[in-house]
């Protein structure tokens, strides 16, 4: 048998597991997020002792009355309780309700992307089932960028953001930057984002959008500005021409295929709009819209079967392709950083 000090001790570990993490929106990374953050905790705490307070009257209740004294001692009850039901019932829950509809103004003047909407967004952010992509929009057509699923920003630099969606409702949640904004069919919506320090800030859809709804995720990249622009240089780089035979043989695989119908590689003939932008694809953390680390292992199983990792994306299964060509592929693409 578990001891009762055992028992307590599971149940405060198991509810401490919701207090930290890449995405705890009780810990906010810029001061928009902390203001998302207190409105938090104070509704948090407020509705806490609340409940407490309501179980404490039940808990009252029922000790104090049975079946045997209920009925005798009912109307006279009835006719004190009335006044406690329009006050507790009505009046309280009416003042806290508005208190924090007041209280929702500071969160939402700390977000001043509203204000932001007549500029030039500095990245446009596209929800797809199941994945995000963003373009870096440059100067000029040539030295805008697209990249999926891993977004850098510079650190301490607010980044205005664009959100639309190509097909369904999706939602761009980063729970430690910012709150949730919709991306609805035909319409643009705003964000601005800053993260204080550097560090890899996650977020997903926050709307169900469909069967992969749970594996639609995002890595926010925060680094030092340097830092972000030789990132940013780096990704408007064609890909390296193949260094040995196998790279180049899993060159003329990926053309051959049907991977150039879908996907851009720039400096090949490929220019497929419809996946991600594969230009630098050995050098993501994440493949499959955020869902399995970037390895040989995952990268070969999702060419090869996309559906059996995650079921309904509209990456095709690649079975076709012998074996000598999928690892001449699978080289290829981890060389291309």
């Amino acid at each position: 048998m578990i001891s009762a000090a055992r028992k307590v001790t599971l149940c405060a570990t198991a509810l401490l597991c919701a207090c930290s993490g890449p995405q705890d929106y009780m810990q906010g990374a810029n001061p928009a997020a902390r203001e998302i953050a207190s409105f938090g905790w104070w509704a948090l705490l407020s509705f806490s002792v609340a409940a407490a307070i309501v179980w404490a009257i039940l808990v009252r209740i029922a000790l104090r009355y049975d079946d045997s004294n209920f009925a005798t001692h009912a109307p006279a009850e009835e006719a004190r309780g009335r006044p406690w039901i329009l006050i507790g019932g009505l009046g309280i829950p009416g003042v806290v309700f508005l208190a924090f509809f007041v209280m929702m103004f500071g969160p939402m003047k700390a977000s001043p992307a509203h204000q932001q909407a007549n500029q030039p967004a500095d990245i446009r952010v596209v929800g797809r089932q199941w994945w995000f992509e963003a373009e870096y929009r440059g100067e000029r057509p040539d030295l805008a960028v697209r990249v999926p699923t891993e977004l850098h920003i510079p650190v301490g630099k607010p980044i205005d953001i664009e959100l639309e969606t190509r097909d369904v409702i999706h939602s761009f949640w980063i729970p430690k930057l910012h709150g949730k904004v919709d991306l609805v069919p035909g319409r643009i919506n705003r964000v601005r984002l800053m993260a204080d320090e550097p560090g890899v800030y996650r977020g997903e859809c926050a709307e169900f959008c469909g069967v992969q709804h749970a594996h639609m995720r995002i890595e926010i990249v925060a680094e030092q500005p340097a830092f972000f622009e030789a990132w940013l240089d780096m990704q408007r780089a064609s890909a390296e021409e193949p260094r040995d035979e196998r790279i180049a043989r899993g060159r003329e695989v990926f053309l051959s295929a049907a991977c150039a119908l879908c996907h851009t590689i720039r400096g090949t003939e490929a220019r497929g709009l419809l996946g991600p932008d594969l230009t630098h694809v050995g050098g993501r953390a994440r493949i499959a819209g955020g869902s399995f680390e970037n390895t040989t292992a995952n990268l070969a199983a999702w060419i090869v079967d996309a559906q059996s990792m995650k079921p309904g994306a509209q990456m095709p299964s690649m079975r076709q392709l012998s074996g000598p060509e999928l690892r001449a592929l699978v080289a290829y693409l981890q060389s291309l950083r």
